[in-house]
């Protein structure tokens, strides 16, 4: 039989499996102060990196990923950024150097990840239709059949072509095998 301290310990971690940030405000709130809180053992840290690998061998992608937390942000506290000795001059002169160096352009590229939780919630906000349902997936195609181009159905629907292009690529491909099987596509003539 389980002792009370394990059996606690599991409770705050199932608790804490599903993403508790829904709002760009609760992440602020989250880093705000002179400690973050670790969301699987409870325990406050300014940087909680090191902890993360140490206690509960997770990487802080995993972390993220797992909590909803964005990808950009450090997990540290933001009495510890105010700290870090990161001033505005030292920023500028480090951005000046990666420019010159051409860092950016010979950097890895990393792999695409999913939005954040309140970042799906903004986008959806912001555009009145949640760019991964159906009713967009009708809307889009639509237009695609139509005959528009991607970037001019993005400026329609305003938002980023590469949204619009990864649906049109699929159907573009199918229409394509289409008309190599000697199966025209029809179009709407409106």
């Amino acid at each position: 039989m389980p002792s009370d301290k394990t059996s606690a310990r599991r409770v705050i971690v199932h608790e804490a499996s599903s993403p508790p940030f829904r709002t760009r405000g609760e992440i602020d709130r989250y880093f705000r102060g002179k400690t973050i809180k670790c969301l699987l053992c409870g325990r406050r840290f300014r940087r909680l990196g090191g902890h993360l690998a140490s206690k509960h061998n997770v990487s802080v992608d995993e972390y993220r990923s797992r909590f909803g937390l964005p990808w950009t942000r450090g997990l540290v506290s933001a009495d510890s950024v105010a700290n870090s000795g990161w001033t505005e001059e030292r920023k500028a002169r480090a951005r000046r150097v990666a420019r010159k160096t051409r860092f950016f352009l010979l950097a890895h590229t990393v792999p695409r990840r999913d939005l954040a939780p309140f970042l799906k919630v903004d986008a959806i906000r912001n555009l009145g239709i949640a760019p991964t349902s159906k009713a967009f997936e009708e809307r889009v195609r639509t237009l695609f059949e139509r005959g528009q181009s991607d970037r001019a159905i993005a400026r329609a629907f305003k938002v980023n072509p590469s949204t619009v292009s990864r649906r049109t690529k699929i159907w573009r491909t199918h229409r394509a095998s289409l008309i190599r099987h000697g199966v025209a596509p029809q179009l709407d003539e409106k």
